[in-house]
């Protein structure tokens, strides 16, 4: 399943931010596949401007996905 958040940054949005980070939208998306999700963003978009809490929550929820996907760093010796 490939999910597109189809928009460069938060100044590109032709919305408002509740509309690209919503919740229920992403957890729709995300759960539909069957075998791997892949999301197509641009890394621009985890650090979008936010001036209420309510965004924060919102970007927080595809910054979590991102580390989630990431893997993890091994140590350097």
């Amino acid at each position: 399943m490939f999910y597109s958040m189809a928009t460069s940054s938060d100044d590109d949005l032709p919305r408002d931010m509740s509309f690209l980070f919503h919740k229920n939208r992403f957890d729709v998306a995300i759960s539909r596949a069957q075998c791997l999700s892949v999301l197509v963003c641009s890394p621009r978009l985890l650090d979008a401007r936010c001036n209420r809490p309510e965004q924060m929550l919102l970007v927080n929820l595809l910054c979590a996905f991102v580390e989630q996907a990431m893997p993890a760093a091994t140590p350097t010796e």
